[in-house]
């Protein structure tokens, strides 16, 4: 494939995940689906070739150049041909620290809530914000349309060090053009979806998923929410790490039960949503990267299919029951990915809730390979964080690394407070206490910590 862009705008169809994402990011009044990713740079940057080194990304990538008209009445993905990339300098270096770091914030803040014009683009942006001769940070920003975790960490990072580099160096970067691009995956998704997998797939969801609803509500104390077009989320995340004995026996546990740690730490947050919410019937989504294809590992986009693991909780006596269950129903989710999840919602037709996902309101991950920064040349790279955003009520994510298992919970405010959440941390973190002692330990005799909150 050319490694330059076509200079004429090619059209292409969206995919199901992006059609549903499109929607919903019309729909939401916060900018939910603004990607950035923020370092906090020391030592010698140099704006001008950071520029070019993006311009260069872009370039490469067609996703980069997206962007999503409306023609007859629905959206298309058009390609362009230009690569240039705006960065603006702001330039704090004349405050003093402490008013420094309060007006970082406050940029970063104004930045991730611009949102997209997905019809005139661009979806890629960025920004230097100027701290001190050798301290700068770098905000590079895409709409998740065009993204996704593997895009940053596997392919846009890596290469824009090396685009960066070669800029500095005048030497040639090195880099192959990529084997594919997003555009060939939504062809072959097209063409897949039409064939007998899919409609085997199909039925095993329809199957799986029929009658199912959303969780109830898991915080009596916050006021039922109905969202309208234009309406926004406020969200807040809270951390907590298991103590690392726990940990390490925990993956013992998941040795002996031949269970992976998704499944072991998934179980254990079902217990804790079965608790809380009072529902035996606990359906959680989780993120699946449909890049099966070696070919479409060097490209970037949005390659991110949503799966629900569906567990009927009055079915297990122990916990070790449940692993039983949560195993099936992840292996069973796991072969069935490649099916967009929107074609399972056209087919289900469950009750629209505007501003909300459809069949499953809790998210849950688990990511055991740590994110490794770029290298970029004279510079000492270090991540900010950024403001979070979600459409679901709790979106929970494990984190192991350098022996630590961290769990970072996101939650929309309006439907869990912090003392909840809080209160959903700590139950989370008992029960996995409680396991990692004894699996087969009955539901009944985990812990309650969660219960005790709310029932006052």
């Amino acid at each position: 494939m050319p490694n330059s862009p076509s200079p004429t705008t090619v059209r292409h169809p969206l995919t199901p995940g992006q059609q549903g994402m499109w929607f919903l990011d019309r729909m939401s009044g916060s900018p939910v689906y603004v990607d950035p990713m923020t370092f906090r740079l020391t030592g010698t940057l140099d704006i001008e070739a950071m520029a070019r080194a993006l311009a260069h990304l872009r370039g490469r990538h067609e996703a980069l150049r997206s962007t999503f008209p409306v023609v007859d009445g629905a959206p298309v993905q058009e390609i362009g041909g230009d690569t240039h990339v705006d960065v603006p300098v702001v330039d704090l270096s004349h405050l003093p620290p402490p008013e420094r770091e309060s007006e970082l914030a406050a940029v970063l803040e104004s930045d991730v809530r611009r949102r997209f014009d997905l019809a005139k683009g661009p979806v890629m942006r960025a920004l230097v914000v100027v701290l001190a001769p050798a301290e700068h940070v770098l905000r590079i920003t895409l709409h998740h349309l065009v993204s996704d975790a593997w895009s940053w960490w596997n392919v846009l990072l890596p290469e824009l060090a090396l685009l960066y580099s070669s800029e500095l160096t005048g030497e040639p970067a090195g880099l192959k053009p990529p084997t594919a691009q997003f555009s060939d995956f939504a062809h072959w998704q097209r063409s897949w979806s039409e064939g007998p997998g899919a409609q085997r797939q199909l039925d095993y969801w329809k199957e799986k998923l029929a009658g199912l609803e959303p969780l109830p509500v898991l915080d009596p104390a916050a006021a039922p929410v109905t969202r309208s077009a234009g309406t926004g989320r406020t969200v807040a995340t809270q951390w907590t790490t298991v103590p690392r004995p726990v940990h390490h026996a925990l993956r013992e546990v998941g040795r002996r039960e031949r269970v992976t740690p998704f499944m072991l730490l998934l179980a254990g947050f079902t217990v804790v949503l079965h608790r809380v919410s009072g529902a035996s019937d606990v359906a959680v989504g989780t993120r699946a990267a449909l890049r099966s294809r070696p070919e479409f590992e060097s490209a970037a986009g949005f390659f991110v299919n949503l799966l629900v693991v569906r567990t009927d909780v009055s079915r297990a006596v122990t916990f070790r029951d449940l692993l039983g269950l949560v195993r099936r129903g992840s292996l069973g989710a796991y072969a069935h990915r490649e099916l967009p999840f929107e074609r399972v919602v056209e087919e289900l037709r469950p009750r629209r809730r505007t501003g909300f996902h459809s069949l499953v309101n809790v998210l849950f991950s688990h990511q055991s390979t740590p994110e490794v920064l770029p290298a970029f040349p004279g510079l000492t790279a270090g991540l900010l964080n950024h403001d979070p955003h979600t459409l679901y009520d709790l979106d929970l994510v494990f984190y192991e690394e350098d022996g630590d298992l961290r769990a970072l919970l996101t939650h929309d405010l309006a439907r869990c407070t912090e003392q909840t959440a809080t209160a959903l941390l700590a139950e989370i973190t008992d029960v996995l206490t409680a396991v990692a002692e004894d699996p087969g330990i009955p539901l009944d005799a985990l812990s309650t910590t969660a219960r005790k909150h709310h029932d006052g």
